[in-house]
């Protein structure tokens, strides 16, 4: 893999997000989001050996953990809060719609609710870069919420849009799995931050939730 100087995050180039100043919400999110590992394993069905892009790897958690001795996975991340340094991978900071690699780099790349909300107008540049960087062929997966379950049913959680992406050539499946918590003060104190009220009196120790995996193939660049 060859790379450059990662560019300086600009305004309008990253999306806000919590977990750059509040890492102990985060780590609740990523352990309890998912904890039976069902779109890890989907993730690690999907993508092949090699190199491996993660786009908007936030903490290193995915990436982390779908590393394998033949399959080496790259995180790219924007936030300097956000880089987790005790993480044994090989960090990239540089933003999604000018990453800093050369064109073909990877084997493949993945996203997991990162970047990629096109209703908010983030969608279209960093897709073409991930076109670029990954070899022609190559899948590119991306983890959104699919909405219409327990968990978005608690407040405004936003839902990926399907037909922008069937439009960009990716097939979607729906995964269904859930947020499972070690305590309802946990669950109170995550669910109150995404959704204020309704997540903290509704909050349970385990909640419904359903991931759309959009797969495609990269065209080159």
């Amino acid at each position: 893999m060859l790379i450059g100087k990662a560019p300086m995050s600009r305004p309008g180039k990253v999306i806000p997000f919590y977990g750059a100043v509040d890492r102990r919400l985060f780590e609740i999110e990523r352990r309890c989001m998912d904890r039976r590992g069902v779109v890890l394993r989907r993730l690690d069905q999907l993508l092949p050996c090699g190199e491996v892009l993660d786009i908007g790897a936030g903490n290193g958690f995915t990436a982390e953990r779908l590393t394998r001795r033949d399959r080496w996975v790259v995180p790219l991340e924007p936030a300097a809060g956000m880089i987790d340094g005790a993480k044994s991978l090989p960090w990239v900071r540089g933003v999604a719609q000018e990453m800093p690699f050369r064109t073909g780099a990877f084997a493949a790349a993945h996203a997991t609710w990162a970047y990629f909300f096109p209703e908010i107008g983030h969608g279209e540049a960093g897709l073409r870069e991930a076109h670029r960087v990954v070899a022609p062929g190559g899948p590119i997966v991306m983890v959104d919420n699919a909405g219409d379950d327990a968990f978005s049913a608690l407040g405004e959680a936003a839902a990926s849009d399907p037909l922008w992406w069937e439009a960009h050539g990716f097939a979607r499946q729906v995964v269904s799995t859930s947020f499972a918590f070690d305590s309802l003060a946990e669950a109170r104190e995550l669910l109150g931050f995404y959704f204020g009220d309704a997540g903290r009196e509704r909050a349970q120790l385990e909640i419904e939730y359903k991931v759309a995996v959009y797969t495609g193939r990269s065209r080159g660049g």
